[in-house]
Parts: structure tokens; sequence; C-alpha cells
């Protein structure tokens, strides 16, 4: 006689969603405030939403962080912060950005717009508990992470806005 436990199997399919649908489900839940915004890295097949700056998985541990120095895009001058962990856990939201080069674009959807940064400077800085972000240009966007391969250094990805569209 041989005794066992049966335990389901469950296969959970994911539907794809296109494009132009994708684009309306998004503003839909920007405006129903699920979330704040959405990064997207096409490069790297990366695409995160974005909490408000006082929510709670607005953490490094939860989610991509929005720093409470950022100033959002729609005024004269924006500078969106931005950091998350890299590496191999569950929480390394960046754990591919090692891969991105001057000229790749970084896109933010905010307020009902696709806005379009380009990466214009890629720098390393020691890891001190302090960072020195650079302000070049009137609109940017920041992107911070671990260095792959290197437990000492943070990488900054830094993107001047290039254009927006609206959604």
């Amino acid at each position: 006689m041989v005794v066992g436990v049966l335990i389901p199997l469950y296969s959970f399919v994911i539907p794809r969603i296109e494009e132009d649908k994708y684009q309306e489900i998004l503003v839909q839940s920007m405006e129903e405030e699920n979330y704040y915004g959405v990064l997207e890295i096409e490069k790297i097949h990366f695409k995160r939403e974005i909490f408000p700056i006082d929510y709670k998985n607005n953490q490094v541990n939860k989610n991509v962080f929005l720093h409470s120095n950022s100033v959002l895009p729609g005024d004269e001058t924006s500078h969106i912060i931005l950091a998350a962990h890299s590496g191999n856990g569950r929480n390394a939201f960046f754990k591919d950005l090692y891969l991105l080069e001057i000229h790749d674009e970084i896109c933010f959807y905010y307020q009902g717009k696709k806005w379009i940064y380009e990466i214009v400077d890629i720098e390393y800085q020691k890891k001190t508990g302090v960072l020195y972000l650079k302000e070049d240009y009137a609109n940017m966007i920041t992107l911070i992470t671990c260095t792959k391969g290197d437990d000492k250094t943070q990488t900054i990805y830094y993107g001047s806005l290039k254009t927006w569209e609206n959604l």
C-alpha cells in the first residue's frame, strides 16, 4: 500500500496586455491613485510602479524608493531621485541597471504624461552614507543603486529630459 499526499499543481498565466490597452490601464490606475507613477526602462525590460513619498510601500526594501528631495515633472524644473537594490535578492529591483549606457532612455509615467529621459552621465561614488548628486540639467532623473561586483561603491545614472508625450 502506498500512502501519500496529493498536492495540486496550479499553473498561473499572466495575460499579455496589448501596448495600447496597457496605456489605458496605466492611466486609469494612476487616476484611481493605486500608485503615483511608473518607471520604465525598455532596454532592460523593466517596468515598476512608484508610490508617493509618504506611502508605506515607498521603501527601498519593498519597491523602487522615491526620495523625499525629488521634484516631480510639471514644474519649471524637476529632479526625480529614485533608488533601489541591485544584486540577486527578491527586492533587487535595479539588478540590471549595469546594462545601461549613455544615450539609453528612461521613461517616467506621471500625471497623464510619458516623460522621456536620456542617460547623459554614469558616475560611481564610494559608499560613505552621503551622496553628492549632480543637478546639471533643468529637468532630470537620477537612478541610484549598488555597483555590480563592488560592494564599496554606488552607481548613479543621470538622465536629462528629452521630450514628453500625453497619454
